[in-house]
This record gives structure tokens, C-alpha cells and sequence, in this order.
């Protein structure tokens, strides 16, 4: 008489299970429940952002009082004995530094009487020029005359 081998384990026979189909809910999406991890992924995502942005608008803040801060370019016409010229005046840092972008001579320009002096030797007064100011374009109008 053969018997068909049933599965044995190691502490004796093994009793057959009946699989049965399990019928789940389903979940609703509101009521879903997030696990911790997932949970602190998320803060991360929402800190990193955050940081993110104030970096950007700390780093914009820097570039705009940079810009206010350093002084701009203009272009200056002026004439002296009917001879009219155009430069590109650098003010300098704080009125050290100033230079005319064509020019080797040292200028020093006076937006209150409307003159500018060019001079060939700042310790000699004698070397200075007198020019007057016809007109005193902005930064666009610099930019576009050297470009």
C-alpha cells in the first residue's frame, strides 16, 4: 500500500494550510498614514527649500548693495575753446581713483559748476585744465559709447 509522502518539518509532520483569499479595504487617501520617516523626508524637503530661498533672495540683497554701494560710469561731453569731446568718466571709490577711460591725464570733475579739470600732474596745479560740462549722460549711455 503506498501512501503519498506528506511534507514533514523537522519537529514532525507539517499541517496543511488552506489558502484563503483575504478581502481588504481599501484605504481611503485621507485617511492614509504616513511613517515616521516618510514624515521627516518631507520636513527635510520643506527645510531645504526654505533655505534655498532665503540663500537666493541673501544673495540678491548682496548683488543690489553692491551695485548702489560702487560707483557707475557716465558719459561726459565737454568743451574748451569750441572743441567738444565725449569720454567715459569712472568716478573711483570715494573720489580717489577717478579716471577718464580715454585719457592718461587725471581728471577731477565738479558736477556743481559744471566744470571738469584734467591734469597732467596732480602736484603741479599749473598742469590742470579747465574744461566746461555740456552734458552729463548716465550708465547706459557710458556703456553703449565703449561698447
Amino acid at each position: 500500500m503506498s501512501k503519498t509522502p506528506n511534507k514533514q518539518s523537522l519537529l514532525g509532520k507539517a499541517p496543511t494550510r488552506k489558502k484563503t483569499a483575504q478581502k481588504r479595504k481599501p484605504q481611503r487617501p485621507t485617511q492614509r498614514s504616513i511613517p515616521a520617516e516618510e514624515k521627516t523626508n518631507i520636513n527635510n524637503g520643506t527645510s531645504q527649500k526654505t533655505k534655498s530661498k532665503k540663500g537666493l533672495f541673501i544673495s540678491l540683497a548682496i548683488v543690489i548693495v553692491i551695485i548702489l554701494a560702487f560707483p557707475k560710469p557716465t558719459l561726459l561731453t565737454y568743451k574748451k575753446l569750441g572743441m567738444v569731446s565725449e569720454s567715459v568718466y569712472w568716478p573711483g571709490l570715494l573720489g580717489y581713483g577717478a579716471t577718464l577711460i580715454d585719457s592718461n591725464l587725471h581728471p577731477n570733475y565738479d558736477s556743481s559748476r559744471e566744470s571738469l579739470y584734467l591734469c597732467s600732474d596732480l602736484q603741479k596745479p599749473q598742469s590742470c585744465q579747465k574744461y566746461q560740462v555740456i552734458a552729463d549722460n548716465g550708465l547706459f549711455s557710458a556703456i553703449g559709447s565703449y561698447f
